[in-house]
């Protein structure tokens, strides 16, 4: 753990040092980081690695189904993910509390499984192969689970 903490405070002197500017090109001002997704799900380190969007139909309402995943994964894939999001099947921006998007936590290492209250989700581009987005999201105890960043996945029609 101290070497951990060593070599975060070093990278972080050294990112600090070799800056161009005062500016942070890590987050937006609405607070999503324009690195692609990472955080920690279930005291994990996650650094997204690629993922897959499917079109469901939840309540009449024409969604995605999108996985997150560490490593690329296929469209054949059938093994769940650590991350799994619902939101519509649009381009848009879109909030837990509007109740527009379900952001699911999963233990790959147990079965536990746990949602996001505060999540946020932005679609900014589809087309006939992919998805891009925004996703920030937290659980119950952030330091467990929470993840920022974008995400570019591959879209599975059905």
């Amino acid at each position: 753990m101290k070497k951990f903490f060593y070599s975060a405070i070093v990278a972080a002197s050294l990112m600090v040092s070799c800056s161009d500017d005062d500016s942070s090109d890590n987050n937006n001002s609405d607070g999503f980081s324009n690195n692609p997704v990472s955080g920690v799900v279930y005291n994990e380190d996650f650094d997204f690695g690629g993922g897959t969007a499917t079109p469901i139909t939840l309540n009449d309402v024409e969604s995605l189904n999108i996985d997150l995943s560490e490593s690329d994964i296929t469209c054949d894939d059938t093994n769940e993910q650590p991350i799994w999001i619902t939101v519509p099947a649009a381009v848009g921006s879109y909030s837990r509390q509007d109740g527009e998007v379900t952001v699911q936590f999963r233990d790959v290492n147990g079965d536990s499984f746990e949602g996001s209250l505060d999540a946020e989700v932005e679609i900014t581009e589809m087309t006939e192969t992919t998805v891009k987005g925004r996703i920030m999201a937290g659980g119950f105890d952030e330091t467990e689970n929470s993840i920022n960043g974008t995400f570019e996945v591959t879209y599975c029609p059905l």
